[in-house]
């Protein structure tokens, strides 16, 4: 089991030091800094810095003040877009400037993220590029004239010398327009250094591994030494390793989202700390090639809190296993003498009794392969098997105890796949469980399974409930469950899903889910047949 790291402690005077700092790094920049609500829809305390109009309390009219009116549009997409991916807002737009006059910016934010993965707020900086458009709207314009001039009045070299002399003006102008964005980025930089955030940038082509200090220092490395993507990966335990590359790989190849979290063991100075890495893919304006841009953060204080918290569950559900075992053999041999009694009541007493305790038992275990899960405990063991014949053997023990739903299964046939087969079934069942759960009684369940050369996907559909689009992205999270009236009387922690979700990406599968409210809906899970070469 991994040691706890001692948590870093930082006295007043290194906290007074670093509000010290960035209040310098906001006086020194000429940007316009400022900070926004997760949904945007509230500006606080704003300093124009002459370019825009100060604001002296947070303002909800801040679009309408700021943003020019035919960029409007332009500026939600954007900004809609940044809130959808929890990713770092960059835009060019028009504004209208503190004078009245409209003018350009460029501008970026980046959102900052709780222990949960949610906004809490936006930071960013707005850098006046009015200057530079001007300067490349006139360029533009004096590019046009002198061909024209060039075309009526090819002897005059007297206006071509000019208009040469006003390009050379056009162009210092732009220079220092460029030097103000590149300006506005290093204080973004500076912002990122100040959250204690390691940085990477990854080329799809070269697969090009470029970090700044900090993300060495959270790998183990030293400085001045290089770092590539193979040794970065090297540094992570045995366990995480390949669905790490996976999911890498991915992000790359596929434009996938990546967001993980994992161990990793220092280099040099064997330190054992948990990182979360958050990154996008951005195309380059040639089209060439491809860009993989992100951020890096210990979370390793936080990581420790979990793990507490699930040996606790742990140790409660190990300990309650005992006892629930005793009292399911106990109601098990009551009911079986009691079947056959004229006492009906003590007879139906004991088979909700004998249910109630499978559904504890089931709960229980779900809590300890959690513990286990996180605590990286739970192996996958994979070998070659029929992914057909498993799914009748799990249907089979379902029917045993499920009355009220028709189960239609259509299995694939002598179809092997390398996976634990164990994992897998509880996989099935955990979907075909909760589809009975969330469903009427007297409607049907359907099981079905196709196939490709590489590739075998698994899928269950119910005529239940049905799942909303706002709580389809959060159906995988642990401990999530959807809310609503139709729920109220449902049991359950939230478990068997997110456990669904951990196997089949452990597996370098991947799981879905497509519902209509009130029509069913269908889970769905593929996994690659064939061992990763």
């Amino acid at each position: 089991m991994a040691k706890s790291v001692p948590k870093k402690e930082h006295t007043p005077q290194q906290i007074a030091a670093n509000e010290e700092r960035f209040r310098a790094l906001v006086i020194a920049t000429s940007d316009v800094i400022y900070s926004l609500s997760p949904d945007w829809s509230t500006m606080y305390p704003l300093d124009g810095r002459g370019f825009l109009l100060d604001a002296v309390e947070p303002t909800t009219t801040w679009k309408t003040t700021n943003v020019y009116a035919d960029d409007m549009v332009m500026v939600n997409n954007a900004i809609n877009e940044a809130i959808r991916t929890k990713s770092i807002f960059q835009l060019e737009h028009r504004v209208n400037r503190a004078d009245g006059t409209p003018g350009w910016t460029f501008s970026r934010a980046v959102p900052i993220l709780d222990d949960k993965g949610e906004i809490i707020e936006w930071f960013g900086a707005a850098s006046d590029i009015t200057f530079r458009k001007l300067a490349e709207e006139a360029l533009q314009s004096t590019n046009e004239e002198l061909a024209a001039s060039n075309e009526e009045y090819e002897t005059s070299n007297e206006e071509l010398i000019a208009a040469n002399d006003e390009l050379n003006s056009l162009n210092e102008r732009l220079t220092k327009a460029t030097q103000k964005v590149e300006d506005g980025e290093a204080a973004l930089r500076l912002a990122i250094e100040a959250a204690n955030f390691g940085t990477w940038f990854i080329n799809s082509k070269p697969r090009e591994f470029i970090t700044n200090v900090r993300l060495k220092e959270l790998y183990g490395f030293l400085p001045d030494e290089e770092i590539s993507i193979e040794q970065s990966l090297a540094q992570i335990t045995d366990e995480y390793r390949d669905l790490i590359a996976i999911k890498l790989e991915n992000a790359i190849t596929n434009k996938e989202d990546f967001d993980v979290t994992y161990p990793v063991i220092g280099l040099h100075d064997k330190r054992f700390r948990w990182l979360r890495a958050i990154g996008n893919l951005k195309a380059d304006p040639s089209g060439e090639f491809s860009a993989l841009t992100g951020v890096l953060m210990d979370v390793t204080e936080r990581r420790a809190e979990e793990q507490r918290k699930n040996d606790f569950i742990g140790m409660v559900s190990h300990e309650l296993k005992t006892p629930i075992t005793s009292l399911s053999a106990i109601i098990q041999v009551s009911h079986a003498k009691l079947k056959n009694s004229e006492d009906k009541f003590l007879a139906t007493a004991m088979a909700k009794a004998e249910a109630q305790v499978r559904r504890m038992t089931t709960m229980i275990n779900g809590f300890l392969d959690i513990s286990r899960l996180e605590s990286g405990k739970i192996i996958i063991k994979k070998q070659v098997f029929d992914i057909g014949e498993l799914m009748h053997e799990v249907i089979d023990e379902i029917r045993l105890t499920n009355r009220t739903h028709e189960l239609k299964l259509n299995a694939c046939v002598n179809t092997d796949i390398y996976a634990d087969r164990d994992k897998i079934s509880s996989v099935i069942s955990n979907l075909v469980s909760n589809a009975v759960k969330y469903s009427a009684e007297s409607t049907s369940v359907t099981i079905s399974c196709s196939a490709s050369e590489n590739e075998v996907t698994v899928s269950v559909t119910d005529e239940g409930i049905g799942i909303d689009t706002p709580n389809k992205g959060k159906i995988f999270d642990r401990y999530y469950r959807v809310e609503s009236s139709s729920t109220l009387h449902i049991s359950g922690f939230g478990i068997g899903l997110y456990l669904s979700a951990e196997i089949v990406e452990r597996h370098g599968g991947k799981i879905w889910v497509e519902s209509d409210p009130g029509k069913g809906s269908s889970f769905h899970f593929s996994l690659p047949r064939k061992p990763a070469v």
